[in-house]
């Protein structure tokens, strides 16, 4: 008897947590079960051996093989921002030649990029008069010619000041 009263207590506990499930799927709190897939690295036919004792340094491959790409926009309207910070939000930098662009819009687009190059923790360098690099947290830019301009006589420094 004392069986029987533990399968039905075993059963309607099962039946709650049946319950519970269905209830957390509905409001959209799933279970999800994570898989880890295992390769193997010595297919056969290799024959490398690990001894355990070599342990060499530890590169991370993607960042090792991955190529940075170098966006540049010559933006006409102020719709054109939005592109390019979704570009330094995926991490890439952006040159952004203002050359062609009204005064007033490149005004709007330099304050906007600055800002969110801010947020994002990134830098700005200014190129040209119309010619401005935004990068994102991840890239560092040295600039080592800037101190040979400001010892030229033809350079002017309050050309960008604003």
């Amino acid at each position: 008897m004392k069986n029987t009263e533990n399968e039905e207590w075993a059963q309607s506990e099962e039946e709650k947590k049946g319950f519970l499930e269905r209830l957390m799927n509905l409001l959209g709190f799933e279970t999800q079960i994570e898989v880890e897939e295992v390769y193997d690295e010595n297919p056969k036919g290799s024959k490398a051996e690990y001894s355990g004792k070599d342990r060499g340094k530890v590169v991370s491959l993607s960042s090792t093989n991955k190529t940075t790409r170098l966006v540049v926009y010559e933006p006409q309207s102020f719709d054109d921002v939005q592109s390019i910070v979704n570009q330094l939000k995926n991490k890439r930098p952006v040159i952004i030649n203002l050359e062609q662009t009204d005064k007033v819009i490149a005004r709007r687009i330099t304050d906007f990029v600055g800002g969110a190059v801010y947020a994002l923790d990134g830098g700005v360098q200014k190129v040209s008069a119309s010619i401005m690099l935004f990068t994102p947290l991840n890239v560092e830019v040295t600039f080592p010619l800037r101190k040979e301009n400001e010892k030229n006589p033809y350079f002017d420094p309050d050309q960008f000041e604003r």
